[in-house]
């Protein structure tokens, strides 16, 4: 269940949140309240993974973006209070790390990963793309 909390509807909160089993405990975590990542970011995204394999030139974009996808986007679902249980459980059910880089890169593009990120999620896969690919010297940035 995921709520926005208010002054205006902490009456409401409060219903919704009665209405839970509560025979098993409940994690609630409360955090800033931010609307889902914009489709600017994903175009953002998606300009790279053209611009990086463009500069490989032995790479297609849908590469570059299973490359992210299991360097960056995994851990950061990992650690994410809301797909931390069920993406830890699919990777083991699969044991995907004992799997070569190249069959890694196959099963991630059958996972969705970068379309779970909420906001903050998706700005630090692509602050960690903007580190990684200008320390191999592939400059990418920001659009401004």
């Amino acid at each position: 269940m995921q709520l926005k909390l208010t002054s205006d509807n902490l009456q409401y909160v409060t219903q919704e949140l009665s209405k839970l089993d509560l025979s098993e405990p409940k994690r609630i975590t409360v955090s800033e309240w931010k609307e889902n990542r914009s489709l600017s970011a994903n175009a953002q995204q998606h300009l790279w993974y053209s611009q990086i394999a463009k500069y490989l030139g032995d790479t297609s974009a849908l590469d570059v973006k299973n490359f992210c996808k299991d360097a960056f986007g995994l851990a950061i679902l990992s650690n994410s209070d809301k797909h931390r249980d069920k993406i830890t459980f699919l990777l083991d059910k699969l044991s995907y790390y004992r799997y070569s880089h190249e069959s890694r890169l196959k099963l991630v593009s059958c996972l969705e990963v970068t379309s779970l990120f909420n906001t903050a999620e998706s700005k630090e896969y692509m602050d960690q793309m903007i580190v990684y690919y200008n320390q191999v010297g592939i400059p990418i940035k920001f659009k401004e």
